[in-house]
């Protein structure tokens, strides 16, 4: 049988054009499955047969349907199905391997032709002809009995191993050219370098998925505040498929850092208490009458990984393992079939265990056709029906990859336990010495406080005292002066009484005599006119007028000067605030007066009905006294110079303190208001301090306000605030009770 070679210039532009189609496919998508595909239709459209296949070998020899294309359904689907390992005998597998033979088959004439590419002895590309010879009855009925009359046969290799075949199926016979297996090898040349390049992707994302997986792992291990350690058992089980997992180990890492740690096992038997646990998932199952309680306490453990062996165990299927009898029943209930575990160890010391379960599963196969292993030998399928077989209990098998990733994982966790013990041991260190510096700085503090407070006692008792001694002896002098002026004072004034009938009498007298003897001697009225007799008896009462009245304002001045002191009320009695305030303004006003260089200064008072009050009277009136002379001072400051423009515009502001009292509820206020240059904020928070002050050397001592304060807020138990800004004046404002509660 020969098949004839046609080279004309069609199947040259069919070729030129479904390679080029193809290979544009392959360049353009990373997608297998779509460049498969392609392949088949474009195939099926160049040589016109009715099915275009690729069969797909497993790894245990089956194989299945991966892509097809049937051509106006003139033979039934076989896309997606499985066939057997029997279907492709041994023989002809390590052909399509050593000699890559392209195999055409004819039904009808009962020929088989091969053709091989290459010398399966030396490995060097021939590029043979057909060559034919009778095809095995066997075939020829396995064919007929998928309807097929003529069938071309090409292997795809990967790594010179069998990846799998590129069929042609067709219902009628036909010829196959040298040219049409030329450009069919040519495709399959082209698929060869598609599954290449697919397989390269898929083991690059396969490693950048297990690179992924370890820095998400690792940023949950070292990249966090604290420690994630259950999130970073989740997120491993989730990478390795798993129903479940745990993560067991000894909490002691410092013990190990000194080599004085027990062994993982030594912990177990005699300090659990050092041992945490994390689980996710499926877990096994114990129970109370169970030996032991937690699944790393079996002695499989040890015995497995003792001598240092900190290699991944990868156990495909538990049940069949006999010396995991002893694990066994705690896996009877769940569908935990596989596990795999790695030893955690860090300085050549194991410190746990990392374990990944994987559930059995079902699997749903389509294959063409039951499949009969014990009669394959010896009849051909008659059938290729579609056969379903499901298998439950299946197992999945731990790759090499995967226990590669476990081990690097282990590793990460290994270290990240060991890294979080140190600190954490260090934190507990550096937590107890802050604890003891803290304590001892908290005894200096209050050491501190207390000698601040005993200074401050100390500075109030002085400026008490200072202030005490200077008021006693001012009051005193004050008390002193005014007695002494007393006694002349009021002898004077009770004589005028006298002087006064006395003089009457005489310029009654004398007037009298005027009457009775007008002519007068001669010296008599020269000396009346040299003296003014007649002025001098106009002006005499006058004189004796303003002399009382001189002596009265003496008198008052004394008598303030005595209430203001007030010796002879040094405990708490009821006063008239009205006339210690009043005692205080006359005792300043020579301050108040205008001068040649300033303002008068004028004072409006705005009292209240004000009841008595119990009081200090006399420390009351020194805190009147303190902020009068205060506002003075800044009055002073701001009108020193009188100011032409002030007096051409009337409408500006003159030196004024407003005095205003009312009562309020069992409290009575004072409020005194000044309309100076005002106290800034920073100033003002230190104005009730001791000894601050903001007046030269010699004007003031920083004494008085911190001892209103201290004489209004701590004697009286009242309210002494000041309100202020700049250029907009001060305002003090007192409040005390209408009665003292002793």
């Amino acid at each position: 049988m020969t098949f004839p070679s046609v080279q004309d210039n069609s199947f040259i532009v069919d070729r030129e054009s479904l390679l080029r189609r193809i290979t544009y496919r392959i360049r353009r998508s990373l997608n297998l499955q779509e460049i498969l595909s392609v392949t088949v239709a474009e195939l099926s459209s160049f040589l016109k047969t009715d099915r275009i296949k690729i069969y797909k070998f497993h790894p245990d020899g089956s194989g299945q349907v991966i892509a097809e294309y049937i051509r106006e359904q003139r033979l039934p689907s076989l896309y997606g199905l499985n066939f057997p390992v029997d279907d492709i005998p041994l023989s002809a597998r390590e052909l399509f391997i050593k000699a890559q033979v392209r195999v055409v088959v004819d039904v009808d004439s009962c020929q088989l032709g091969q053709s091989i590419l290459r010398d399966p002895e030396t490995g060097e590309f021939v590029y043979e002809d057909l060559r034919f010879r009778p095809v095995d009855p066997c075939h020829n009925e396995y064919l007929t009995a998928m309807g097929v009359k003529t069938s071309l046969v090409l292997p795809i290799l990967h790594h010179d191993q069998l990846w799998g075949l590129l069929v042609s199926h067709h219902a009628e016979s036909r010829m196959f050219s040298e040219y049409e297996l030329m450009v069919v090898q040519l495709v399959t040349d082209q698929l060869c370098v598609a599954i290449a390049q697919s397989i390269l992707l898929a083991e690059a994302q396969e490693k950048a998925q297990r690179e992924a997986v370890i820095n998400r792992v690792a940023m949950l291990l070292h990249s966090q505040s604290a420690i994630e350690l259950q999130a970073a058992l989740e997120e491993t089980v989730a990478a390795f498929g798993g129903s479940g997992g745990r993560l067991c180990f000894r909490s002691e890492a410092l013990e190990l850092e000194k080599n004085s740690a027990k062994s993982f096992a030594e912990s177990l038997a005699t300090k659990r208490e050092a041992i945490r646990l994390y689980t996710c998932g499926s877990q096994p199952v114990t129970h109370k009458v169970t030996k032991y309680q937690m699944l790393e306490e079996y002695h499989i453990w040890y015995e497995h990984f003792k001598s240092n062996n900190y290699q991944a165990w990868a156990i495909s299927d538990l049940h069949l393992i006999s010396s995991l009898r002893n694990l066994q029943p705690l896996f009877e209930s769940t569908k935990i079939r596989s596990l795999l575990i790695v030893p955690l160890s860090y300085r050549q010391q194991e410190v746990g265990y990392l374990s990944i379960f994987r559930n059995e599963f079902e699997t749903d196969i389509l294959w063409a056709g039951q499949f009969d292993p014990d009669e394959r030998q010896l009849y051909p399928r008659q059938s290729f029906a579609v056969w379903r077989q499901s298998d439950r209990l299946q197992i999945q098998q731990w790759k090499t990859v995967e226990i590669e990733l476990a081990q690097t994982l282990a590793t990460h966790f290994a270290t990240a336990i060991q890294q979080y013990e140190m600190c954490h041991s260090l934190e507990t260190l550096n937590a107890n010495l802050e604890q003891q510096v803290t304590e001892r700085t908290a005894k200096l503090q209050l050491a501190a406080e207390q000698l601040a407070q005993a200074l401050h006692e100390l500075q109030a008792t002085q400026t008490q005292l200072i202030q005490h001694e200077k008021m006693s002896s001012l009051g005193q002098l004050v008390a002193g002066i005014a007695h002494e002026i007393n006694n002349p004072v009021n002898f004077i004034y009770g004589n005028f009484i006298h002087i006064e009938e006395y003089v009457y009498d005489l310029l009654r007298l004398l007037e009298l005599y005027q009457n009775q003897f007008p002519h007068s001697d001669l010296k008599l009225r020269e000396l009346a006119e040299d003296i003014d007799l007649d002025f001098i008896a106009q002006d005499l009462p006058k004189t004796l007028s303003s002399m009382k009245m001189g002596t009265d304002r003496i008198r008052q001045i004394v008598l303030s000067l005595r209430n203001f002191s007030r010796l002879d009320q040094a405990e708490i009695k009821p006063v008239d605030i009205h006339e210690g305030i009043d005692s205080t303004l006359l005792i300043l006003q020579y301050r108040l007066k205008g001068k040649s260089n300033r303002y008068p200064i004028e004072v409006i008072k705005e009292y209240g009905k004000l009841p008595l009050v119990e009081c200090y009277a006399g420390q009351l009136n020194q805190v009147f006294m303190n902020i009068l002379v205060n506002a003075i001072d800044a009055l002073e400051e701001k009108y020193s110079e009188w100011d032409t423009r002030q007096e051409k515009n009337q409408l500006l502001s003159i030196p004024k303190i407003r005095i205003s009292t009312e009562t309020l509820e069992n409290h009575v206020r004072i409020c005194i208001v000044d309309n100076g240059p005002g106290i800034s904020e920073s100033i003002k928070n230190r104005l009730f301090d001791p000894f601050f002050t903001t007046k030269t050397v010699g004007k003031g001592t920083g004494l008085g306000l911190s001892i209103s304060y201290h004489i209004v807020v701590e004697k009286h138990q009242g309210k002494l605030e000041c309100y202020s800004n700049p250029t907009q004046g001060t305002e003090f404002i007192i409040v005390i009770p209408q009665r003292q509660t002793l």
